[in-house]
């Protein structure tokens, strides 16, 4: 436990000093009472983290794989202490329940939200949310590379990339390498995806909050408008080709960067979701363009976004209701299903997926044929029943984790398909789709339900950022040592 601590202690002490940047950010936009709210909870948290690895100094191990899961589970639940801080201080007042809530959902990028109308919060304390959603992607990426690729938890997918090969080196090392590795990539695509959207005469503010939230798959805005009513059609690509980026392989990014076309061809996954936006996306602008007759080119561009944001698991919206375009089953579906392996958008992940289909037309194909040789890679990756089993584990923990949580939240009295909506989109961390306005839905806000339901929310959204094969990985390790 110890040495789990003291890695904790290490990105307490990060995320406790990317405080600073709403700090300054209120000061220079005369915004006294956050500037006090976010100086606070940055001298309170570095000293609880300086604490830690003051006391704890010395004492790093190599973490087993147990403690990697325990460590994750630390991370999503934690940190957004943290983050909450900020909003149940001061002028926000928010209660516990509910600025842990928010703080939660920014980090897990799922874009849920019991605020107000952006517009009428201060705008340090939007984009400390927009921040909080581009930590949490970056922290997606670390914890997927550190934590649980290592161990092929879920079957995720073998990868002889670099950054994941730094076996037998201490934890914090490891730490270090992966965050170069990782972040370089990660902050460039965000600094292009604002340089472009300033480029679009957006608002630089709102460009940097969209950037974040583009960038991590999540879902805040810094309007409580859709999408389409205040940014241009450039701007709009510039969001998808964003979002596209953060639910699409990472490790795709580097070998691509890096021209390594035979590695790159092991990557079909995610061609295979760019591909699902493109033909979506097209279904989507005929049913537009169909329904309203606004012209091909609007049509187009409001069904390709559409299908790219609810693929990738972001959730923004283009036009009021956008979501309707497609039936509530469908939009289920695709977002349980969600984006690519290493990266940062949500769901059961497409690979996971396409080897269950693999598998199921091989299986089909011995009744016919039993004496045949069949293959068994798909697109570089080879598929043995051990790792089948690992991914067959996976989605059935996902569904019996998204029918235990719609029973829970159906007990407050929601509606049964709103509570199968609310936790898909908290176990696949697309909120916003929850949110959006379903004609003759009737659901409760986010601001309206319970307590309990919003904390069981949380759960979800924490589970779908770790691979709940890995927490009750840590359950049954939990359970043997007791």
């Amino acid at each position: 436990m110890i040495p789990v601590v003291y890695v904790f202690a290490y990105f307490l002490a990060a995320m406790s000093l990317s405080l600073i940047v709403p700090a300054i950010v209120a000061a220079g936009l005369g915004e006294g009472a956050q500037v006090v709210d976010f100086l606070i909870s940055t001298v309170l948290c570095i000293f609880v983290a300086g604490a830690m690895m003051l006391s704890l100094s010395g004492r790093e191990r190599r973490l087993r794989p147990a403690q990697r899961y325990l460590l994750a589970l630390m991370l999503w639940t934690f940190l957004p202490l943290v983050g909450a801080l900020p909003l149940f201080l001061g002028a926000v007042g928010l209660s516990p329940n509910d600025a842990y809530f928010e703080a939660v959902s920014a980090l897990t990028t799922t874009g849920a939200s019991v605020l107000p109308a952006p517009e009428r919060l201060p705008r340090s304390i939007v984009l400390w949310l927009g921040m909080m959603q581009w930590i949490g992607g970056g922290l997606t990426l670390l914890v997927v590379v550190l934590a649980l690729a290592p161990t092929g938890v879920g079957g995720l997918p073998e990868t002889h990339a670099r950054m994941i090969e730094h076996g037998g080196l201490p934890e914090k090392r490891r730490l270090v390498l992966v965050v170069r590795d990782v972040f370089p990539i990660y902050l460039s695509a965000t600094a292009l995806t604002f340089l472009a959207l300033a480029a679009t005469e957006l608002d630089a503010f709102e460009a940097l909050v969209l950037a974040f939230s583009s960038v991590s798959t999540g879902g805040i805005t810094p309007r409580s408008v859709e999408l389409g009513e205040y940014v241009s059609d450039a701007g709009l690509i510039v969001i998808m080709l964003a979002m596209l980026y953060g639910a699409t392989n990472v490790l795709w990014h580097r070998d691509l960067l890096q021209l390594r076309r035979r590695r790159n061809l092991a990557y079909r996954e995610s061609l295979w979701m760019i591909g699902a936006c493109l033909v979506l996306g097209l279904i989507a602008g005929y049913r537009y363009f169909e329904a309203s007759g606004r012209g091909v080119w609007l049509a187009m561009r409001d069904g390709l976004f559409t299908a790219t944001s609810l693929i990738t698991t972001t959730g923004f919206e283009v036009r009021y209701a956008g979501f309707e375009v497609f039936t509530l089953v469908v939009v289920a579906t695709v977002v349980a299903i969600g984006a690519a392996s290493f990266s940062t958008g949500g769901g059961i992940k497409v690979f996971r997926v396409g080897a269950m289909l693999l598998q199921g037309g091989r299986e089909l194909n011995r009744l016919v044929y039993p004496h045949g040789v069949r293959p068994s890679t798909l697109a570089g990756q080879a598929y043995d029943m051990q790792l089948m089993k690992a991914i067959w584990s996976g989605f059935l923990a996902f569904v019996l984790a998204a029918v235990g949580l719609s029973l829970m939240v159906a007990a407050e009295g929601i509606p049964y398909d709103g509570a199968v909506v609310a936790a898909l989109s908290a176990l696949s961390n697309a909120g916003p789709v929850y949110a959006s306005d379903w004609a003759g839905a009737g659901w409760p806000a986010y601001a309206e339900l319970g307590s309990g339901t919003r904390l069981m929310l949380c759960a979800g959204m924490i589970l779908g950022r770790l691979e709940i094969v890995a927490v009750l990985g840590l359950i049954v390790y939990a359970a043997r040592r007791g």
